[in-house]
Parts: C-alpha cells; sequence; structure tokens
C-alpha cells in the first residue's frame, strides 16, 4: 500500500498558526494604541465648565501664552482674540482658526506662527506689517503699507506726516483702515521708486510727490529734490541721481541742497538727455532771473 502524503496538511496547519499569531500581535498593538489615545485625550474629554462658565484647566492645559513680535497692540488683546487659554487642552488648540481671527481683526497682524513646547508653552509669534508711508485722504493723514492697505489714521499736526515717508498728491481710493487706499497708478510708481532707492543704495526718501504725473519729484534725506518727469522710465533716472549725488556732494559739499533733474532721461525724443543741479541760493532767486551756476559736469548718457 502506498503512504499517504500528510506533508501539504502539516504546512497549511503551520500557515493558519502564523496567521493566527500574526492576527493576535496586530490586535495587541491597536488595543495599545487605543489604551495611549484615551489616556491622552480623556482629560480633554472630560473638561467641563465651572458655575462661573470658564472651564476647569486641563490635566494637559497650557502653562502660558507668550506673544513675540508685536509692536502696535497689547499683548492680552492679542492672547484674547486668538481665543486660547491657560489651562486649555493643548489638544483643543485649532492654531489655523486662531491665526485667521488674529488678522481678521488687527491690521497690522500680516502673519502669524502660534508654537507648543513640550513643556506646553504656547508661543504666538506676530508678523507685522511694515509702514511704507502716509498720504492724505479725506482730511486726514493715512498710513499705508506696502501694498497701500490703510494701517491706521493718525491727526493732522504739520504740513507733513511725521516720522513718515510723505505720498504727496498720490491718488486715493478710501480713507479706510483695512482697505486698499492707494489707487494702482500711484502704488506702482512708489513701489518702483522705493525699489530703485534700495537697488542703488541711496538711503531715505522723505518724500515723493505725485501731484502732477509729468513733474514727479523725490527728495532725498530733507537735502537735495530730485526732478524725475513723467513715470516711463523712472528706474533709470534714479540710477542716474545715484551716480550724480556724490558728485554734487563733492562740489558743493555734504550738506548742500537743491534740485537735481533727471527729467530729460524720461522723454525719449531727447537725442543726448543732461544733468542739472541747481543750489537752493539760486532756486530762491527770482525764476525770470538767469542762473550764474552752470551745470554739474556729471558724465552725459544718453538714454
Amino acid at each position: 500500500m502506498k503512504k499517504r502524503r500528510s506533508q501539504p496538511k502539516r504546512q497549511s496547519s503551520q500557515k493558519r498558526k502564523q496567521n493566527r499569531f500574526r492576527l493576535f500581535v496586530v490586535l495587541s498593538i491597536v488595543n495599545v494604541l487605543l489604551l495611549v489615545l484615551t489616556v491622552l485625550l480623556l482629560p480633554a474629554a472630560l473638561q467641563k465648565p465651572t458655575a462661573d462658565g470658564e472651564d476647569k484647566p486641563s490635566a494637559l492645559g497650557i502653562r502660558s501664552i507668550t506673544v513675540l513680535g508685536n509692536t502696535q497692540y497689547d499683548n492680552e488683546a492679542i492672547i484674547g482674540v486668538s481665543g486660547l487659554k491657560v489651562g486649555q487642552s493643548v489638544f483643543s488648540v485649532n492654531k489655523g482658526q486662531a491665526a485667521k481671527r488674529l488678522k481678521k481683526e488687527f491690521v497690522y497682524v500680516r502673519d502669524v506662527d502660534i508654537d507648543i513646547s513640550f513643556k506646553r508653552e504656547v508661543t504666538v509669534s506676530i508678523t507685522e506689517a511694515e509702514e511704507m508711508g502716509a498720504v492724505y485722504a479725506n482730511g486726514g493723514w493715512v498710513v499705508v503699507d506696502e501694498n497701500g492697505i490703510g494701517l491706521q489714521k493718525i491727526p493732522i499736526e504739520s504740513e507733513r506726516p511725521l516720522r513718515r515717508m510723505y505720498l504727496k498728491g498720490a491718488g486715493t481710493l478710501t480713507d479706510e483702515v483695512g482697505k486698499q487706499v492707494l489707487n494702482e497708478r500711484s502704488l506702482s510708481i512708489i513701489a518702483e521708486i522705493c525699489t530703485a532707492f534700495e537697488l542703488y543704495k541711496l538711503g531715505d526718501v522723505s518724500e515723493i510727490d505725485m501731484t502732477n504725473l509729468t513733474d514727479i519729484r523725490v527728495n532725498w534725506k530733507n537735502q537735495i529734490d530730485i526732478a524725475l518727469g513723467n513715470d516711463s522710465n523712472l528706474t533709470y533716472e534714479i540710477a542716474v541721481a545715484a551716480t550724480s549725488i556724490p558728485k554734487i556732494l563733492a562740489r558743493h559739499g555734504e550738506t548742500a541742497t537743491g534740485l537735481l533733474n533727471v527729467s530729460q532721461y524720461s522723454d525719449a525724443t531727447v537725442e543726448t538727455p543732461t544733468i542739472i543741479f541747481t543750489p537752493s541760493s539760486l532756486l530762491e532767486q527770482d525764476a525770470e532771473e538767469p542762473a550764474d551756476e552752470p551745470a554739474d559736469d556729471t558724465p552725459e548718457t544718453n538714454n
């Protein structure tokens, strides 16, 4: 008689045992994870308000809240609007919602980063909008950021806004804080001028005068007015001014004041544009009186 082959049955039995063991291991791991989650989340789930409506401190509650980068508002106001509270479970913190509330309520708040440490210490880091300058609108000064958004209104105390670049003659859409104050053309002119001044390391711009868009002027450090003409070639004109100013100061002194005219570089029909600097002493004379001071010997450059 032939012997029965029992080897396949043994292999099948071993596979079933292995599968049962693997299932046991997986279920054990799942049970452990569920136990861990229960331990962590149970304190927050059992947190109940007290008689006065306040939440009882959670076993895994926030220990402290610190605000960084805020210079415009009271830190307690920032914390209050964020909705974060000491004692609140760290698992109930919605960072996105807190940031959204802060940006909606406070116009200077441009970005918010909320960090929770292992010690349950919360840090709210604020990135503020940068002030670009101030424009006159509807009887008062409105401070705007680099996007032309209104940041705050300030009272008129002088002919120019104190400690801020004066955006004289800029076109406005409204004077409301939190909304677009500058019109598109004015914002474009200001942005190009400021970028060019930074590119050529000219330093501070005290005033940008756009009262006449065919005769745009920039005041450099409350010292020299730069006549740019229209807005067709602003960056190049400022580059020309950047090479001219050191020569003017060398010739007339570091404290020299006056008008630097590079406006011919905005006119494509002028084949050989010239650069003219007129000291303040001559500007104060009668406009009809011919100037005795010759133009600066700054090298002329074709447009």
